[in-house]
């Protein structure tokens, strides 16, 4: 999370990539020194009671079988690469390249996204973390963001670790049960394999944001403030429209807390030194494109309130509804008939005994979540923001009931739920691991070849559907000007130039060989062949190298 905000401030500052992330890793280094050094250490003595390596190695063990199980499809595979079927993933893959070496407004036809796409004007700094990440393996982006996906996982599942510890009082191994259900289940899995890259991002944020909202309002310090805006920070530039959750829960806070003390419900925020402009200014500067972006988002998100605005454009890549019992781990209803009572009766035992402020803080975001959901299912198209409000808020739901699952009288009791619950959610989440495969395969990654082989401009006609097939094989490309008769169209995504004409046609072994092909196959590989054009089509060649843009400015008002 401090990666992020880091090299993205340094790098909306112009500075190059290399540099700025030499400059983090030494500062984030000698800050570490700093603290382990003033605390003697990670876990201070005074604490020991309270917390211990052993304790910590619960979570941390959990954290890791979890990302672990999460990367089944890749191992799989048996190759470092994509997984599942999220259309925004090549996006992902080029503009963690794309950072690498540019600025984040930058053009630059020669990579294989050659900018930012618009709609994600506030991304960048999730992506230079990933750039970052791929810098210091010493591999291509394409082969990190299965790993790194997974541990973005592992740390929501940390997370939520916290947020039964912490906010709803539950024992060692009581959270390591929400940890296990929250991380297993098959939506969170879903988001995480195929993979909803910004999304994931923002689910990992949320439980630390949400469990730091409390400590600031009841404890106000410079540190857990600066702990909470961080976490805001990213959250909001991830994914800007699961914000209000933990916004929900942190005025829900404030307003107890300001009651407890028996002061007014709202306080004119003032600047205490005018020194500190010396540092907010700058700050806000560099921040200002990523806070446009945000602004962007929240006010589109807002526009999909109204019952009359057409929703096909928040369609995404679904093309239906997913069932609501998947969200809560239930692969199917005669599950549900057995889940949702556990789930009901856990969150009661809990809610009724829990401090004022935490029962309503996360009562409330489950409802904003849940009443969202409700008002997007009859609508046309509302089957993307119905399954965004639900990933984020139903696992909240699963931790409370968890919690106050662990709390009766019987032990034999407790364990036959939360064994009902757990088996509920491994048949759901095997279910997903066993329909989740490579995207990005063998015969896409051999398509590097070509790229190789043929001399610096020779153009290529992909004949192959449009699908995301065409997006890697123009990825795996980008070397050559590309073009097709029939791109990727009707979507947000860019696409290749339209063009009948090019020096070299790649075609899809399942398609037949172009009759404005001449002589024989140039190349053969196992799912593509590459084919030589007859000179003199009509229209000529246009191919590019830049990309075609189907989002302007005007579109995002």
């Amino acid at each position: 999370m401090a990666t992020a905000l880091e090299l993205g401030a340094l790098g909306y500052a112009y500075v190059p990539f290399d540099v700025a992330l030499g400059v983090v890793l030494a500062g984030n280094l000698a800050f570490v020194a700093y603290v382990w050094r003033r605390r003697r250490g990670l876990i201070p003595a005074s604490s020991a009671g309270a917390v211990s390596w052993r304790m910590l190695a619960v979570p941390l063990c959990l954290a890791l079988m979890i990302g672990a199980i999460a990367l089944i499809p890749m191992f799989r595979s048996g190759l470092p690469t994509v997984i599942g079927n999220g259309s925004d993933a090549q996006l992902a893959v080029g503009s963690a390249k794309l950072l690498q070496g540019h600025h984040p407004s930058a053009v630059a036809p020669e990579e294989p996204v050659d900018q930012i796409p618009l709609h994600w004007r506030s991304k960048p700094p999730i992506y230079y973390a990933y750039a970052a990440t791929a810098r210091l393996s010493g591999m291509e982006p394409y082969m990190v963001i299965a790993p790194l996906a997974a541990m973005l996982l592992a740390l929501a599942a940390l997370g939520f670790w916290l947020l039964a510890r912490d906010l709803l009082g539950a024992g060692v191994w009581t959270a390591g049960m929400v940890m296990l259900l929250v991380g297993l289940n098959r939506i969170a899995l879903h988001t995480t394999m195929h993979p909803y890259f910004n999304q994931i991002w923002g689910f990992a944020a949320m439980p630390f944001a949400i469990v730091l909202a409390r400590h600031v309002v009841r404890r106000p310090s410079r540190s857990g403030i600066g702990m909470l805006l961080a976490f805001l920070g990213v959250l909001g530039f991830a994914y800007p429209l699961a914000l209000p959750i933990p916004l929900i829960a942190t005025a829900v806070f404030y307003r107890f807390e300001r009651r407890r003390r028996g002061l007014p419900l709202w306080r004119r925020p003032r600047l205490r030194r005018r020194r500190d402009l010396i540092w907010m200014v700058p700050l806000g500067i560099l921040a200002f494109p990523a806070v446009v972006g945000i602004l962007e988002k929240t006010t589109t998100g807002l526009r999909v309130l109204s019952p009359t605005f057409p929703l096909q454009a928040w369609g995404g890549d679904l093309i239906r509804f997913f069932p609501e019992h998947w969200f809560f781990g239930f692969i199917d209803l005669p599950a549900s008939l057995i889940g949702f009572p556990l789930l009901a009766l856990g969150a009661f035992l809990v809610l009724r005994r829990l401090p004022r402020d935490i029962g309503w803080a996360l009562g409330a975001t489950a409802i904003f979540g849940v009443l969202a959901a409700i008002y997007f299912r009859p609508r046309d198209y509302g089957y993307y923001i119905h399954f965004k409000a639900l990933a984020f808020v139903a696992p909240i739901v699963i931790a409370v009931a968890v919690v106050g699952l662990a709390r009766m009288r019987s032990r034999w009791k407790v364990i036959a739920a939360l064994f009902v619950l757990f088996a509920m959610t491994r048949t759901a989440a095997e279910a997903e691991l066993g329909g989740t495969w490579d995207q990005l395969s063998r015969d896409l990654l051999q398509l590097k070849q070509v790229d190789d082989r043929l001399p610096p401009g020779a153009s290529i006609r992909l004949d192959m559907p449009p699908s995301g097939r065409m997006q890697w094989a123009g990825y795996m490309l980008s070397g050559q000007p590309l073009c097709s008769q029939l791109p990727i169209l009707d979507t947000a995504y860019p696409h290749v130039a339209v063009s009948r004409a090019a020096d070299y046609v790649l075609v899809a072994r399942e398609l037949r060989r172009p009759f404005d092909a001449t002589g024989p196959a140039v190349m053969a590989l196992d799912a593509f062949v590459l084919y030589r054009m007859r000179p003199g089509l009509p229209g000529g060649d246009r191919c590019s190298r830049k990309m075609v843009q189907t989002i302007g400015p005007d579109q995002l008002k």
